[in-house]
This record gives structure tokens, sequence and C-alpha cells, in this order.
């Protein structure tokens, strides 16, 4: 099987196994029981916090200190978007308004759509060809604009988007609001701090960094805390600094602290190798598939490459590559089981007839100059093929 879907997930590194298996088998306590195997397990959840938000360029806040920012595990990266879209929304004793932007992930476009239902207005802003619209963002930051939420890396077009300069110009116009990204593309593919990010929340995601699935954390800053602008939406024991209650589960933390660890320390290499791949695949389908369009946005990330086959449906394309022993994707895997067409892709520029055929490639580190080939022959073939037989119907 040749595996080109790690935008999806990706599997779980030797690191994040071992440090799991650790635990389960020796750290198993609840972390908020007052014995000996709850204070064990206390501290190694609180040991997996630390070493995670070193990896975002930040330090955690001691017990009791709401001025340092904090680091909140949650059971995906889709949970951590709500509580930050929800959390904000639901702190305001105001409904005001939210800016997103066209393409944004199923996670932050129904949180936003639940808050609309809760009385708040959602603007989104245009991003043709994987850009920001910067004078769209400036005309929609108005002094009632509560949260300004944009996804670091498109996770269909691999589109990098200057979130920096969106964040910073967000705080000029509206000093108060809260900046939120969704960096689950981006994370330990593209280097960054949240310092020089500007955002004061940030969700990452355990499984797209060959960490284990089931976990995602919140990075939330000093200020929100001592400002109280985010709410919980889970109820309950009041874990997680009472943003997040539920048990916290150890041996997920410790896989995923593993992975982030691990990833950090090769994010140079591996983000170098991904993208010389990236670019051989580009440009032999560009040579070998002249009916083929390779959608570029104007900045790329390292491992996601869009491709429009034009006359044939992606599922069918799918479902062929897949007979061939290869993995890859139509779009977010969150979103594969609905028929309807990608926000995402239309909101690049791309036709909705055309969005119906296109495809996501995304590679890893261990992807190879030999699975790239098999998989250009394969699509060459597919092409062939399904085009003879009505690959559209």
């Amino acid at each position: 099987m040749i595996y080109f879907d790690s935008a999806a997930t990706t599997k779980p590194c030797r690191e994040s196994i071992d440090a799991m298996t650790e635990a389960f088998t020796r750290i198993w306590g609840n972390p908020s029981s007052r014995h000996r195997l709850g204070t064990e397990a206390r501290s190694a959840l609180e040991g997996a916090r630390a070493d995670i938000l070193k990896t975002l360029g930040a330090r955690g806040r001691a017990a009791g200190d709401a001025s340092h920012p904090a680091l909140i595990f949650t059971g995906s990266g889709t949970e951590a978007t709500n509580m930050a879209i929800l959390g904000v929304c639901r702190s305001k004793r105001r409904r005001g308004r939210i800016i997103i932007s066209g393409g944004e992930h199923s996670a932050t476009e129904n949180a936003a759509v639940e808050a609309a239902a809760e009385g708040f207005e959602v603007v989104k802003i245009p991003t043709a060809r994987g850009v920001l619209d910067m004078e769209a963002l400036a005309e929609a930051l108005t002094p009632d604009t509560v949260l300004l939420s944009l996804m670091m890396v498109n996770n269909e077009t691999g589109a990098v988007y200057d979130v920096g300069r969106a964040f910073a110009e967000a705080k000029r116009r509206v000093p108060d609001i809260v900046c939120h990204c969704d960096a689950v593309q981006g994370y330990m593919k593209i280097p960054f701090s949240v310092l020089s990010l500007g955002a004061d929340l940030v969700t990452i995601s355990a499984h797209k960094i060959n960490g284990p699935c089931g976990i995602g954390a919140l990075y939330v800053g000093g200020d929100i805390y001592k400002r109280r602008q985010l709410s919980p939406i889970i109820f309950g024991g009041g874990q997680e600094s009472g943003l997040r209650s539920g048990t916290e589960d150890v041996a997920e933390a410790l896989g995923f602290a593993a992975a982030a660890k691990r990833a950090y320390a090769v994010l140079t290499d591996e983000a170098k190798v991904t993208d010389e791949l990236r670019r051989y695949i580009i440009s032999e389908a560009e040579e070998k598939m002249p009916s083929v369009t390779v959608n570029l946005p104007e900045r790329s990330a390292p491992h996601i490459i869009s491709l429009t086959l034009h006359d044939i449906k992606s599922e069918t394309m799918l479902n062929y590559l897949s007979g061939r022993g290869i993995c890859v994707s139509s779009g977010s895997a969150c979103s594969s089981h609905s028929r309807n067409i990608s926000r995402a892709l239309t909101a690049f520029g791309i036709s909705e007839r055309d969005a119906d055929t296109t495809i996501r490639v995304s590679i890893w580190a261990d992807n190879t100059r030999a699975e790239a080939d098999e998989l250009i022959r394969a699509l060459s073939d597919g092409i062939k093929t399904l085009s003879r037989i009505g690959g559209r119907r």
C-alpha cells in the first residue's frame, strides 16, 4: 500500500507508541486522584503539556498564575476549534461579529453556523488562489467584532495564509478582538511560534504529526484567562483549568507529546524532504498529464498537492487508485461522507464542476520518489482508462 493521504492522518511513530505503552502499563491512574498513582499521572500529564508548549514557543503557567499561557487537552482538533469559537462567543454579554475565511475546515465553518444560531453575525473573507483578501478583512473589522478565526494552512489546497499579518491588522483596528488560528495542517509542517503568529488561541492535533487519534489541544494565551474571554463548552468536574471537563487521557497526552518532540527535532529536514517530493510530483504531473490542472496557491505548504482531473470524478479516481494500492483523498477526510461540493475549492476559485473532479495528494517524510513515480503512472493509466468508459458518470 502506497500512502499519500497524510493530511487525513498519519501513522503513529515509534516514540508515540512507546510513550503510550508506558502509560497504559504504569501511569494509568486518574490525574485528579490524590493518591500516589494519581499524582504520578498528574506529573506525567503536566510534563506532556509543557513539552508541547515548548514546541509552540511558549511556556506553561504556574499553578494559580493566570498571566501565562496554557494548553488545554481536548478529544480532537475539531473540539479544540469548537471550544475556541463557541467558548469566546459564549463568554460575551453582547452579541457581535465573528470573522472566518471562506474556505475553512468544517470544524470552523459549522461552529460559526452554531454561533450564528446563537445571535452572532458571521462574515467570511475571500481566499481566491489561496490568498486572504486583506481589503475585505479591513472592511469587515468593525468595533463590534469579537473574534477572528483563520486557518494557517488550507487542508485541501495546501495554501498557506498570511495569518500573522491578518491578526496584526485585526489587533490594530479592534484591540479587544480575540484571534484564533486553526494550525492543524501547519503544526510541525511549517515553522512558527505563537509569538510570531500573534494568535490568542491556536488549535493543534496529534494524529496529523504521527501521534495518536483522539486527542487535540487548544493553546490559550494568558490574556484570555485574565480577561475571561473563554467559556467552557463541556461541563463536569472542571478539569483542564475549568475549560474542558472530563478525566484527561494521560496515555494519549504522552503519545501526543512524544510525537511533537520528535517532529520538532526534525521539522526542517522533513519539511525539505516533503517539499522536494511535492515539487517532483507537480513537475511530473504537468509533463505527463497535460489534461490535469495543478492548483497552485501563491504560498504552498510542503505536503499538500491539489489536482483537478476535469473529466473524471474524484470519487471514481479514488476507487481506481485504491484498487492499485494507492491512497489519496478527494479533500478533507472529516467531510468525505458528504456529497456537498468543497467550500475550500470553490473559495480558491475552482468551479463546482471541477471541484467534483479534484483530488488531494498529501505527502509525509516516509514517501519515496519510487512511490511518486508509481502514483504518476497509476494516475496516467487511470485517466486513459476512465476517460474511455466515461469517468464523470
